[in-house]
């Protein structure tokens, strides 16, 4: 479980990355997609919630999504896509 958790945390960072986000809504992002409120996120880091509504619509702004639904959905579609194409080859080589 501990091996399939980080492959996710590469997963999403290659795509943190990918965007050209700050350190800060990185974190704000692995926070989003863990299922926390904005309120929550903000108490945790010891921000306003207005700070961190704003990082997060920076971070929307640069993944080109509309908000925290279109951000999981973004991630859950690519999963999913990578999930199809590991068993294709998982049948393919008769594993």
């Amino acid at each position: 479980m501990k091996r399939q958790l980080s492959e996710f945390q590469t997963y999403f960072q290659s795509h943190f990355d990918q965007w050209g986000l700050t350190k800060t809504e990185c974190e704000v992002g692995s926070l989003i997609l863990s299922g926390m409120s904005l309120r929550e996120i903000a108490d945790l880091r010891g921000t306003s919630e207005t700070t961190t509504r704003q990082q997060a619509l920076s971070l929307y702004k640069k993944a080109s999504v509309e908000g925290r639904h279109e951000l999981a959905a973004y991630f859950l579609e690519h999963l999913l896509v990578r999930f199809q194409e590991y068993t294709k080859l998982c049948v393919q080589s008769g594993s």
